[in-house]
C-alpha cells in the first residue's frame, strides 16, 4: 500500500482486520503481511496549517510569558472583560479535559488565560490536530502499528504462522539455491513459501528450517508453512554450479540425507493425518552414496547398496526427479535432431564431462556411430569464462553453449545473443518445475 496523505475508511477496515489476526496469533496470507509492511501514515500540512505552525509557538510564548510576568495586569483585565468571557465551571471542566489530552489544563475561567493554548494548538487540522491524533491513535493507528511491529519480529525469526492458497508450494531451500529463489520470485506470494536456514534476501516470507534439525523442528516449520494444504514440496540437493553433468558426489545434500528428509516429511504427514504430497527433487539421478557390510578383512558378498535419487524415486511413492542433465540433453536433441554432436571444452572439462555427456546422449537415443550429414558443437566447461569466450568468438549456427550462471547469461544478452543461440539451464529447470506445480 503506497504512502498517502489520506487513507480511506475501507483501507483502514482492511488493515484493522489484518492487525486483529496478527495480534490474536492467527495465520495470515503473505499478501496481507505485505499490506501491513507497505503501510506508512503521513499527513502533509496545507498552507494555512503551515502558517499557523510558524506563528503559533512564538505568539503562545509571548502571551504565556506576559501572563507569568504581569499576573496583576491580567487579573484586572479579566475583571473588566464582559461576563461572557468567563466560562461556566462545567464548560471549564470540558475545555480543561481537552487541554489535558493535548497539553496542560488551565484551571481558570476567563478565556484570556486560554489564549496561549489556543495559539499553541492552532496548527494541524484547524487547531485540534493533537486531539484528532489522540483519537486516531486510540482507535486504529496504534493497533495497526503494533501489529506491524509484531509482524516484523516474527518474520525476522522465521516463525510467522502463514495461511496460503490451496495447493501452494513449499521450497526446501536450506542455505540458498538460485533456482528455488527464481521459482519464488516468479510466483505470487500466496502461492509459495520458503523453508530456509537463514532469512532469504529475495522474499519477506519464510519459515526457519535446517535439514539437520529434528523431527519436531520439521513438523513446526511445516505447520507454520500450512503444509496440510500444500500441493507439492520441492527439494534442491544439487549445487547451482553443478546443475549439468555433476560428478557422483558433487551435491549440496547427499542422497541418504535426502532420503531421510523425505521419510521424515512422510512421518509428519502421517502423524498429522495429511494426504501425502508430491515431492519434487531437483537433482541428478546418477549421484550416489554407496554403503556395504564388512568384517575386518572382507566385504560381505551382495551387501553393497547404492543410494541415489533413482532409488528414492523407486522406493517412495509420489516422488518426482527433475534432472537438469536429462533436460539439457533432451533440449539439444530437440533443437538439433539428426546431427552429429561434438563437445568443445578444455582438457579439464573433457576429463570431467566427456564420458558423462555421451553416456547421457546415448541413454536418450543418440547414436554416435550413425552417419550424419550435419553436426553441432556443444560448448560446456567447468570454467564458464571459457564458454563465454568461445561463444563471443564463434557466432556460427552450429555452436550451442550450455550456460549455468546468471552472470554469463547476462553477458551473452549484452552482446546481443538470443535465447535460441544458447541453453540457459536454470530456465529449463524452472519451466519444468512450473509445469509440474501447475499439474497438481
Amino acid at each position: 500500500m503506497a504512502t498517502k496523505k489520506n487513507i480511506s475508511h475501507k483501507e483502514i477496515k482492511v488493515l484493522l482486520a489484518i492487525a486483529e489476526k496478527v495480534l490474536n496469533k492467527q495465520p495470515i496470507y503473505p499478501s496481507e503481511a505485505d499490506m501491513m509492511f507497505d503501510f506508512t501514515y503521513t499527513e502533509k500540512k496545507n498552507k494555512l496549517q503551515a502558517f499557523l505552525l510558524k506563528i503559533a509557538l512564538p505568539v503562545s510564548i509571548m502571551f504565556g510569558m506576559s501572563q507569568a510576568a504581569f499576573p496583576a495586569f491580567y487579573q484586572t483585565l479579566a475583571a473588566k472583560l464582559p461576563d461572557w468571557t468567563n466560562m461556566h465551571n462545567d464548560l471549564l471542566a470540558a475545555v480543561d479535559y481537552v487541554w489535558s489530552i493535548i497539553g496542560k489544563p488551565v484551571k481558570l475561567n476567563n478565556i484570556i488565560y486560554h489564549v496561549p493554548n489556543i495559539f499553541l494548538y492552532s496548527f494541524g487540522v484547524f487547531g485540534v490536530k493533537k486531539l484528532f491524533d489522540y483519537v486516531r491513535r486510540k482507535t486504529w493507528l496504534d493497533k495497526v502499528t503494533g501489529a506491524k511491529e509484531t509482524l516484523e519480529k516474527e518474520m525476522e525469526k522465521g516463525s510467522m504462522q502463514y495461511r496460503l492458497q490451496n495447493r501452494h508450494t513449499l521450497l526446501f531451500i536450506g542455505r540458498g539455491d538460485f533456482i528455488g529463489e527464481q521459482f519464488c520470485i516468479r510466483n505470487k506470494p500466496d502461492d509459495v513459501i520458503t523453508l530456509a536456514t537463514h532469512k532469504p534476501n529475495y522474499t519477506r516470507h519464510w519459515t526457519k528450517y535446517d535439514i539437520t534439525n529434528s523431527y519436531a523442528m520439521l513438523e513446526k516449520a511445516m505447520l507454520l508453512a500450512a503444509a496440510k494444504n500444500a500441493g507439492e514440496y520441492i527439494l534442491f540437493p544439487v549445487k547451482d554450479t553443478e546443475l549439468f553433468l555433476p560428478g557422483e558426489r558433487e551435491y549440496d545434500v547427499s542422497p541418504e540425507k535426502v532420503e531421510v528428509l523425505i521419510q521424515t516429511i512422510r512421518d509428519v504427514e502421517s502423524v498429522n493425518g495429511w494426504e501425502p504430497k508430491r515431492i519434487i527433487i531437483v537433482g541428478d539421478r546418477k549421484q550416489i552414496t554407496m554403503v556395504r557390510t564388512e568384517t575386518k578383512n572382507a566385504v560381505l558378498e551382495d551387501s553393497l547398496e547404492n543410494i541415489s535419487l533413482t532409488s528414492i524415486d523407486k522406493d517412495i511413492r509420489k516422488v518426482t526427479i527433475v534432472d537438469a542433465s536429462d533436460l539439457v540433453v533432451k533440449e539439444i536433441l530437440r533443437r538439433h535432431p539428426g546431427k552429429r554432436i561434438y563437445l568443445r571444452t578444455s582438457i579439464d572439462g573433457s576429463n570431467a564431462y566427456k564420458k558423462r555427456f555421451y553416456d547421457r546422449l546415448e541413454e536418450l537415443g543418440y547414436n554416435d556411430n550413425s552417419s550424419y550429414n550435419q553436426s553441432v558443437i556443444i560448448g560446456y566447461d567447468m570454467y564458464e569464462e571459457q564458454v563465454q569466450r568461445a561463444t563471443f568468438r564463434n557466432t556460427s549456427q552450429d555452436y550451442l553453449p550450455i550456460v549455468l550462471s546468471k552472470e554469463t547469461y547476462d553477458a551473452l544478452h549484452r552482446k546481443g545473443f538470443t535465447k535460441n543461440q544458447f541453453i540457459y539451464v536454470p530456465d529449463l529447470v524452472l519451466t519444468e518445475l512450473q509445469a509440474l506445480a501447475a499439474s497438481n
